[in-house]
């Protein structure tokens, strides 16, 4: 079975921190709507702001996060103590 490649590794940082950042906007708009008003938008509008902001936001750091998580990921080809020099005493 194959790994999966880097851009699948984006989109699916992407998604899971969109979700996430969904639900926090939730939580977050429905405690500021219900604190200070809906204002001049309307609720669905005020909410929708707060959910999309928040899920925006967190997705693009969840997708370049799980990018940089990936990059080194590969394997070495030998083992670490012939590749370092070390000095011994004689």
């Amino acid at each position: 079975m194959a790994q999966p490649s880097t851009w699948d590794k984006f989109k699916l940082g992407a998604l899971m921190g969109g979700t996430v950042g969904l639900g926090i906007g939730a939580v977050f708009g429905t405690f500021a709507i219900l604190r200070y008003g809906p204002g001049s938008k309307g609720y669905l509008n005020t909410m929708g702001q707060y959910m999309l902001s928040s899920g925006a936001t967190f997705g693009f750091f969840m997708s370049i996060g799980s990018v940089i998580r990936s990059q080194g990921t590969l394997e070495a080809t030998e083992p670490l103590a012939t590749r370092v020099p070390v000095r011994t005493r004689s």
